[in-house]
C-alpha cells in the first residue's frame, strides 16, 4: 500500500466523535468483506497506517491518537489471514492506569448497545464466574450469504472506577 503524506493527515477527534464515526462504519456493514482500508477512510475520515509483523506473517492497519487525562484511542483493521478473520477494533487505552476515570472520554455503552440493536444486531451479555459483566456480544448475518457474518464484542468499563454508575465502551471489535 502506498500512501502520500497528504492522505495521512488525520483529523483530531475526541472519544465521542471517534465513537460516532466507528458506529457509522458498523452501520453500513453487510459482511466482513466490507471492512477495507478505503471504507474506513471514506466513513471515518481516518487514514490507517500499514504495520507488518514478518515473523508471524501478519499485517495490520492502525491509527492512534491521544485524548485527555492520559487516555488514547487505537483504531485497527486486521486483514484476513490463515489464522484471523478480517476484523476491526476501537480501543481506549490509558498507559498509566487502565482503570482510571474515563470522565471526558466516555463513549456511552448503553447508547452504543441500543444503536447496534437498532441496526439489526442480536445481542447477548457475557458474564464471568462471579456474575460480573465481562462483555456484550452482537451478531449479524452477512447479507451476501458469504458466511462472513459480523460478530462484535464490547468490553464496558465504569466511567468512574469503583462506581456502579454510567458504563463506557472500553473496547469494541469484531471477534474471530
Amino acid at each position: 500500500m502506498t500512501t502520500s503524506e497528504t492522505d495521512m493527515v488525520n483529523p483530531t477527534l475526541g472519544a465521542d466523535e471517534i465513537g460516532k464515526r466507528f458506529l457509522k462504519l458498523l452501520e453500513g456493514l453487510e459482511s466482513r468483506k466490507d471492512l477495507t482500508v478505503d471504507r474506513v477512510r471514506e466513513v471515518t475520515g481516518i487514514s490507517l497506517k500499514r504495520v507488518t509483523f514478518p515473523s508471524e506473517n501478519l499485517e495490520s492497519y492502525i491509527h492512534g491518537q491521544a485524548l485527555s487525562n492520559g487516555w488514547n484511542y487505537s483504531l485497527e483493521l486486521t486483514p484476513e489471514s490463515r489464522s484471523l478473520k478480517q476484523g476491526i477494533s476501537l480501543s481506549f487505552i490509558n498507559n498509566n492506569d487502565e482503570f482510571s476515570s474515563l470522565e471526558g472520554n466516555c463513549v456511552d455503552f448503553e447508547k452504543y448497545k441500543s444503536s447496534l440493536v437498532q441496526m439489526g444486531f442480536v445481542d447477548s451479555p457475557v458474564y464471568g464466574e462471579i456474575g460480573q459483566l465481562q462483555s456484550w456480544r452482537f451478531a449479524k448475518y452477512a447479507k451476501d450469504g458469504s458466511g462472513k457474518d459480523i460478530v462484535i464484542s464490547i468490553v464496558p468499563q465504569n466511567e468512574a472506577p469503583g462506581s456502579s454508575g454510567r458504563l463506557c465502551v472500553k473496547s469494541i471489535g469484531t471477534l474471530n
